[in-house]
């Protein structure tokens, strides 16, 4: 096989039919053959303009992980508060674990970052 072709060999060789409809409904313009062994998937050749949806799906896919950490974090935090006001943590502690929390989000967003501009060099190319 070559880097362009991924073949699929499942378990349960039953599932091979479904695996197939399932890789041709995905509408990703990808050739699929299946024989009784498994399945070849065959990627076509990046054009300029399909490496630019797959950087606009990955701006998508950030933007989507930034706003899943900003929600958690908005959880951690009202979570923070409750602890402080049933009396099991100090006023102090409660700053202090903001601090360590928003140190947490802000090295979680630059390593999503730094992900996003390795992945955007290796579809760009």
């Amino acid at each position: 096989e070559d880097p362009k072709t991924l073949r699929i060999t499942p378990w349960d060789k039953n599932q091979i039919k479904e695996i197939e409809k399932a890789i041709v409904s995905s509408n990703l313009g990808l050739s699929v053959a299946a024989d009784a062994s498994g399945i070849r998937v065959i990627f076509p050749q990046l054009t300029t303009e399909t490496r630019q949806t797959l950087v606009k799906v990955l701006k998508e896919k950030l933007e989507e992980s930034r706003i899943t950490v900003r929600k958690e974090r908005e959880r951690v935090w009202d979570e923070i508060q409750k602890l402080e006001k049933e009396g099991k943590i100090t006023e102090d502690d409660k700053f202090k674990a903001k601090e360590d929390l928003q140190k947490i989000i802000d090295e979680t967003n630059k390593n999503l970052e730094n992900i996003f501009e390795k992945k955007e060099k290796e579809v760009l190319g």
